[in-house]
């Protein structure tokens, strides 16, 4: 079983992945362990990337209400950043405020990780529950894509802003092609180093 050759998730990841999704624990450690185990499972268990889970960055993002769960993969020989993942609660995408949170809170990971990245490119993931939406830092432009989607100030976000940016189930075939490309541009810009 290898992520490399492998078509599709492994069943043991998709069973470890339904057994989160039903828990009734806090979120705070829902997802954790299936995150770090997926992560494990397309990096590699070897010595070339470390997966590491970080603490929240502010005090405000502890809130049990709208707690992250973030991790950084790290090229081990640079010990510097090629991969960013951040995770909510699947009820985050029902709400326009939420969606809007977690957008700015990707694009302050990339204000904090895009200039300590040693490849061109630095991918990042917006998972809610397990609905992704992938983002791209250029190194060279300092540019992130998606853009980022203004909106008036002065009236309350409608309840279609970026509702269907998540739409991807990355435990689908399509949220699996995307993985396997993600990180095999991360594994060959890495070994140019």
């Amino acid at each position: 079983m290898s992520f490399d050759t492998d078509a599709s998730w492994p069943v043991g990841l998709l069973r470890i992945f339904d057994i989160a999704r039903t828990s009734h624990g806090s979120f705070e450690n829902r997802y954790y362990g299936a995150y770090t185990k997926m992560l494990t499972y397309c990096f590699g268990e070897g010595f070339d990337f470390v997966v590491a889970p970080q603490a929240p960055p502010t005090d405000k993002s502890r809130d049990t209400v709208d707690f992250i769960v973030y991790f950084i993969v790290f090229d081990v020989a640079q010990q510097r950043p090629v991969f960013l993942i951040e995770v909510k609660d699947d009820a985050h995408n029902l709400i326009p405020t939420k969606r809007k949170a977690a957008d700015e809170q990707m694009r302050e990971r990339y204000d904090e990780l895009l200039r300590d990245c040693p490849i061109p490119l630095l991918y990042g993931l917006s998972v809610l529950g397990t609905g992704m939406r992938v983002y791209c830092g250029n190194k060279a432009r300092k540019a992130v894509t998606p853009p980022f989607v203004e909106t008036n100030r002065h009236f309350v976000l409608p309840d279609d802003y970026l509702q269907d940016e998540w739409s991807v189930d990355i435990l689908s075939l399509g949220g699996f092609s995307e993985m396997k490309q993600i990180v095999a541009y991360i594994k060959d810009e890495s070994a140019k180093l």
